[in-house]
């Protein structure tokens, strides 16, 4: 038998990860919102005694379940911008179009406080790093003409994602509750890879 060595500690440390600063404002600022809305609406309350009183040892445990699930569907969707963003980059292709939806259920928690604070740290994080630097330079400085330009493009693309993945989630949250069924799963994105 040969001996392998044991190399995940090393291949661990040499992975680089991308900034996720987004994913906080969007756990802290946007999970406000949403509690705070959620608080105020007395309909959940009779949803709640009605549906699912039993699978949550409290009416406050149920509104926190439905804050996280929309959370979580926010910052996947806002993930997923950026996958967009990247196959564009690797593409050497446009940037994805805003795709924003004709309309969005309530309550909408990516309010202009939270779309601010998600912009500006999305180009805080990203003005430094030498991928989205590379891109702008290679393919999209003549589209943009600044770089801070690209970086607003970027910003507003993710922004558009996490409303519109916080929007998918209220869909299927509402659709539970009409059609008196169990809530849906949510579950988050790994984090996102460097993988050049």
């Amino acid at each position: 038998m040969h001996y392998m060595p044991d190399t995940e500690d090393e291949d661990s440390a040499a992975e680089t990860f991308w900034p996720e600063g987004y994913k906080q404002v969007i756990r802290e600022d946007a999970r406000q919102v949403i509690s705070t809305k959620l608080q105020g609406n007395k309909r959940l309350s009779r949803i709640y005694q009605k549906q699912y009183a039993e699978k949550f040892s409290s009416y406050d445990q149920f509104l926190d379940k439905i804050a996280d699930m929309v959370v979580i569907s926010a910052e996947n969707g806002a993930d997923d911008a950026f996958d967009e963003i990247m196959d564009a980059f690797m593409e050497e292709d446009a940037l994805p179009d805003i795709r924003k939806y004709t309309s969005y259920f309530k309550p909408e928690i990516i309010s202009k406080t939270v779309r601010e604070n998600l912009r500006k740290i999305i180009i805080d994080e990203y003005n430094e790093d030498n991928v989205y630097k590379y891109a702008y330079m290679a393919g999209y400085q003549n589209d943009y003409g600044e770089f801070e330009k690209l970086l607003n493009q970027v910003a507003e693309l993710v922004i558009l994602g996490a409303m519109n993945g916080a929007d998918s989630m209220l869909e299927h949250i509402y659709s539970s509750f009409i059609n008196l069924s169990p809530l849906v799963t949510a579950r988050r994105h790994p984090r996102r890879l460097k993988t050049w």
